[in-house]
């Protein structure tokens, strides 16, 4: 059989071809599982990924001739291919098959191609669907491709470029349905933060800080800097109103979790001395702490928040190199905290709550870093909470044999050697104020006691 000269019209050019016999035409199509070089890494590279590989064809024409010659062609380039010979025969294979792309004839009986068009892409939206027509005919192209078709064909049909209308079809379906899954799960990450925040109640807000509370009697200066994290972090999502203001808080709280994973030889030491190897350990500890809360399902969104908080917005940071709108507006909140109780350690301030009115005057490394590692707008926020910020009323000094009870510790209690007696917040009793003065005896306390004037209300 010979393929008869014919034209190409198409979204994107027009081709013309000389006769060809079939089998000489064929053999220019090479079998992967043919080809003497199969095995090369390169040849795989060169053809991979392939759009057409399995892809699910339908082809749709009256005429058995045509559909058994290209179905016959198709297969032999690995697609999957089914056939039917009018547009009722094509719907009820559009749901049985479920094809990627469709040829679609126009002139059929009971149902024609263009009526065919429309219902198909009505009820699958996703195929792709390339009319096939023996009339040239500019003003029907048109109408094809505005009723939602991909491409133009006439007959007799040029096989070779055939094929590469097809293709560009795949590949656009591929796109499209990557768009979708992409907007999917940002849809479902949204969905999952709001129903994490329902789950917040103040019990189990509460509940989730108690491990790092915990955890500050064993490692005092990172239950600090995870709270103050955590406190800022939710008063920039305030000020942003932020409905999930508490997991902001949670993300801040639980942000450096996988530093607790790495090993002493990395944390004992400056950065610059770091091998490769641990340069890469130490980039992954984000992962590290995403993975120790996937555990917990209701966790999933808050280990989301902590993968991210070292992105940076213009893609420098890690662990995945992630930039601008892609890293979730909670990491970047984190990230804007974290380095603002950075600035405050270099100053030796670490009660926030009344340390932050002289953060605006340790924002200058910030500023210099907006938009490469962190957001402007979050920044106009921080800001603006900054102008408002009223601190709580000045604590004041109390000797230990001056401590009595239902007074409220404003900072933390810590001993010379590092160890977390009580953290601030804390209100006095008989026995907690004995196990002050007892301890203060072996270990003494590392500054003096602080309370509050009255009751924190």
């Amino acid at each position: 059989m010979n393929i008869t000269p014919i034209i190409f019209i198409g979204k994107h050019d027009h081709f013309s071809m000389a006769k060809c016999p079939w089998k000489l035409y064929h053999c220019k199509h090479k079998w992967v599982e043919n080809h003497p070089r199969k095995n090369s890494p390169l040849f795989q590279e060169s053809i991979l990924p392939n759009p057409l590989l399995f892809a699910k064809i339908l082809v749709v024409d009256d005429e058995v001739e045509v559909c058994n010659t290209l179905k016959e062609f198709l297969e032999g380039e690995q697609c999957h291919v089914d056939v039917a010979h009018d547009g009722e025969e094509a719907l009820a294979k559009i749901s049985d098959f479920q094809p990627y792309c469709v040829l679609l004839d126009i002139r059929m009986p009971y149902l024609n191609g263009m009526e065919a068009l429309k219902m198909i892409k009505d009820r699958a939206p996703d195929v792709e669907i390339i009319m096939v027509t023996a009339v040239a005919s500019i003003k029907i192209a048109e109408e094809c491709l505005r009723s939602g078709a991909f491409g133009y064909v006439t007959k007799p049909v040029d096989l070779d470029h055939l094929l590469k209308e097809i293709q560009s079809a795949l590949e656009h379906r591929q796109k499209i349905l990557a768009d979708k899954k992409k907007l999917g799960l940002e849809k479902q990450e949204k969905k999952e933060l709001e129903e994490m925040n329902k789950l917040l109640n103040k019990e189990l807000f509460e509940a989730l800080q108690f491990p790092i509370l915990i955890l500050g009697f064993v490692q005092q200066e990172f239950s600090v800097h995870s709270r103050n994290v955590a406190w800022l972090s939710q008063k920039i999502a305030e000020q942003l109103n932020l409905p999930h203001n508490r997991l902001c808080s949670l993300a801040g709280l639980y942000h450096d979790l996988g530093k607790l994973c790495l090993p002493p030889s990395i944390k004992n030491r400056e950065p610059k001395t770091w091998t490769p190897a641990e340069k890469k350990i130490y980039e992954n500890y984000p992962i590290y702490g995403q993975d120790l809360l996937q555990s917990h399902f209701h966790l999933k969104s808050l280990g989301s928040v902590i993968r991210y908080h070292c992105e940076n917005v213009d893609g420098s940071g890690f662990p995945d190199r992630l930039k601008g709108e892609d890293i979730p507006l909670e990491s970047k909140i984190v990230a804007l905290a974290n380095a603002v109780d950075e600035e405050l350690i270099q100053v030796q301030k670490r009660n926030i709550e009344t340390d932050m009115e002289m953060a605006t005057k340790l924002l200058r490394p910030i500023e210099r870093n907006l938009d490469i590692k962190y957001d402007r707008g979050i920044y106009e926020a921080l800001i603006k909470f900054l102008k408002n910020y009223k601190a709580p009323p000045p604590d004041e000094e109390v000797g230990i044999f001056g401590l009595q009870r239902k007074m409220i510790l404003s900072r933390d209690i810590v001993t010379q050697s590092g160890k977390l007696i009580f953290p601030k917040n804390f209100l006095l009793t008989e026995h907690r104020i004995d196990k002050i003065m007892d301890l203060n005896q072996v270990d003494p306390l590392r500054d003096p006691v602080r309370v509050f004037p009255e009751k924190k209300t």
